[in-house]
């Protein structure tokens, strides 16, 4: 197959109605890459679909999250004068292929993957981005099942401050919210929603809205609500059925307020029953992805026992805190289940040698391998001759992060072609 720009492009993994999707391979660092370039047939007399492709592009450009597909590369191809973009290849299968084949998730992993996108777009949200379109075949999973990435901002909503846009009738009606299905202003929670109606068709292995055309779906969405999932199959616990029906609600005020708050209300303590300690295929347990700010759930003995317990323990407490200050300066030792679980980021950058700081401190030159306590952290990058970038970073627990960063070039600022704005990675991540 004919090069796209200096990509070499091996197959075709998938298509749209907009784009198609190739594997590629970029010869400077043999990596391999996903391609996504706009149909032949839309470069030509459809200004709306390039206009979309570059909203793709620049929403994209604005997001580095570990359960986001990262953009390398945008540009256009001077041979066919395609635009392309090209992001990270996930090897692995969408949401929407595991349905199709009728492969099931426990929900525990239902949940675990529920975490992820909302972390995915409480992240997109404070950048300005709305994706507009969460759907099964827009959730890519690792081979393991142990990642989930969000893709495909093709339809996505970027705050211009105050330019105003009006919502028109885009993305899938069975995960579509009622503000969505009525062609009026859109926020995050709106997101949400679809991904309620995601976790709700996971879950059930139903959609929540059914219909045999567009009509009769857009109408269960406006005046139906599904049955609690909890009702349909008495495997799905109570508290995660609580969940998905309150992000589902059709006023958007009684839905979740955030990304973050949903992940939180969705990190609770699983019935034993419910849970799955099976390892995958690389070895590891699935584990849920923990909120940027931990919100364990309260051990059990604290909701059974009476006010009189909790008394006694803290007085013992004190009591000890009371003895170990009396010993003098002497630390007292943590025990292995109070170390906080780390991660490992794997961060690169292209050209290498770029000065890396995490909140402020310098920690040194790119390739560089970080273990961090799981949290949130700012990243700054910063390299003679070329522009600096700013993020916030993602670490989760026990598992390695790959961040891989283009730097551009300062360039003339006459010079405003596509590929200057948007050089594999966001120019604008400043707040």
């Amino acid at each position: 197959m004919n090069p796209i720009g200096r990509y070499e492009v091996l197959k075709e993994i998938g298509r749209g109605a907009m784009g198609i999707v190739y594997l590629g391979r970029d010869p400077k660092i043999d990596r391999a890459v996903a391609i996504k370039c706009l149909r032949p047939n839309l470069i030509e007399g459809q200004a709306e679909a390039k206009q979309r492709f570059q909203q793709e592009i620049l929403a994209l450009g604005r997001l580095i999250h570990p359960n986001i597909v990262t953009i390398f590369d945008a540009g256009e191809d001077p041979r066919t004068e395609r635009e392309f973009i090209v992001m990270e290849y996930i090897e692995g299968v969408s949401l929407a292929e595991m349905l199709k084949e009728g492969e099931g998730l426990t929900p525990d992993q239902v949940r675990s993957i529920g975490i992820q996108v909302c972390h995915a777009l409480d992240f997109a949200h404070s950048k300005g981005v709305i994706h507009r379109d969460i759907k099964p075949g827009n959730i890519l999973l690792s081979p393991a099942l142990s990642r989930a990435k969000v893709t495909d901002f093709g339809i996505a909503r970027l705050d211009r401050g105050n330019q105003t846009q009006t919502d028109r009738l885009l993305g899938t009606p069975q995960y579509m919210s009622p503000e969505q299905c009525n062609g009026e202003a859109l926020d995050g929670r709106s997101d949400l929603f679809a991904v309620g109606a995601l976790l709700y068709e996971l879950l059930t292995r139903q959609k929540p809205f059914p219909g045999e055309n567009m009509t009769a779906v857009i109408h269960h969405v406006l005046t139906k609500n599904p049955l609690p999932p909890a009702q349909i199959s008495p495997q799905i616990p109570q508290q995660l059925s609580e969940v998905v029906m309150k992000a589902l609600q059709k006023a958007p005020h009684h839905r979740f307020s955030s990304g973050r708050e949903m992940a939180h209300a969705l990190f609770f303590e699983m019935p034993r029953s419910a849970a799955t300690d099976e390892e995958d295929e690389e070895g590891g347990t699935l584990r849920l992805s923990a909120p940027e700010e931990p919100f364990p759930s309260r051990p059990a003995f604290f909701r059974k026992r009476s006010r009189l317990i909790l008394v006694v323990m803290l007085i013992a407490i004190a009591a000890i805190l009371g003895g170990l200050a009396r010993k003098g300066p002497g630390k007292p030792k943590l025990s292995s289940v109070a170390r906080v679980k780390e991660g490992r980021i794997l961060l690169s950058t292209h050209p290498s040698g770029a000065e890396i700081a995490i909140n402020g401190e310098r920690k040194g030159l790119s390739p560089l391998t970080l273990s961090l306590p799981a949290g949130s952290y700012e990243l700054a990058v910063t390299k003679m001759g070329h522009h600096p970038l700013e993020a916030t970073i993602n670490v989760l627990p026990e598992q390695e992060v790959p961040v891989d960063l283009k730097l551009s070039k300062e360039e003339r600022r006459e010079h405003k072609s596509l590929q200057a704005k948007i050089s594999g990675v966001p120019l604008d991540f400043s707040r």
